[in-house]
């Protein structure tokens, strides 16, 4: 299945809507380590990831830095950027190994001058960005990084599909912007009480309901926003549908 199959952004358009990014773009594999944007920078692209997991993350002066947010097939790289011709408010990089499609800059804002629907779309998932930004910036204020850690774990494997987490304590470091010696204490607790194994280059959920306890309510908050979110999307669609077809009957929407 190609990319712009599996893109939940790309898989909400309609066949029409679709026809519009059609020519505008090329599919590519997400490599570990790659940066697809940097903070300050005005990116070039605009990426549509399929599966992989990609890190958006604040930079620090000593080298280190912040997650803000995970994105995997649920989100886009550098359309807030592109779409204002603005620089990346953050890095953003391969974590995960995957496929993806992209397009450029100035090709996604000619798309989204063609269409409201696709700008209401592309909206949507600026909202849900900017909520995980502010989320997680109040998560690493106040949490404790053993309940952060949950969150990480959890959120990778919703955007992955596995419970094989391929990532290693310094790259959680790295995401969570604390020392690998507390990453190591904080995973070692979950270890012992049998919620996740720790291995070399990964982490397995071996309990996701006990993990899910672990989490800060950071996870559910994020969850019931975008739940929110999408949710009024398809009621909407619902009614401007019905009410071109002129009739009240329920009109079903294509899943994302």
């Amino acid at each position: 299945m190609e990319p712009s199959e599996r893109n939940a952004f790309l898989a909400e358009l309609s066949a029409a809507e679709f026809d519009l990014f059609r020519s505008h773009l090329t599919s590519f594999d997400l490599k570990a380590g790659v940066r697809l944007q940097d903070f300050g920078a005005v990116g070039d692209q605009v990426v549509f990831p399929s599966s992989g997991l990609v890190a958006m993350t604040m930079p620090s002066h000593n080298g280190g830095g912040g997650g803000v947010i995970l994105l995997g097939r649920d989100g886009i790289i550098g359309s807030l950027s592109a779409a204002g011709s603005a620089p990346a408010v953050c890095d953003a990089e391969v974590y995960i190994p995957g496929r993806a499609a992209r397009m450029s800059a100035s090709a996604f804002r000619y798309v989204l001058d063609q269409s409201p629907t696709i700008r209401r779309a592309a909206a949507r998932y600026h909202a849900v960005l900017m909520m995980q930004a502010q989320q997680t910036a109040l998560c690493s204020a106040v949490h404790r990084v053993e309940d952060r850690i949950a969150r990480c774990l959890l959120e990778a494997q919703d955007r992955g599909g596995d419970s094989e987490i391929r990532l290693t304590q310094n790259t959680l470091a790295h995401m969570l912007g604390v020392q690998r010696t507390t990453i190591n204490l904080a995973a070692g607790h979950l270890e012992t009480a049998g919620i996740v194994k720790c291995g070399r280059g990964h982490i397995q959920i071996i309990k996701r309901e006990q993990l899910e306890r672990h989490a800060c309510e950071c996870y559910r908050n994020v969850k019931i926003y975008v739940s929110s979110v999408f949710a009024t999307s398809a009621a909407h669609q619902i009614a401007v549908t019905s009410t071109k077809a002129g009739t009240d009957r329920p009109v079903e929407i294509r899943p994302m």
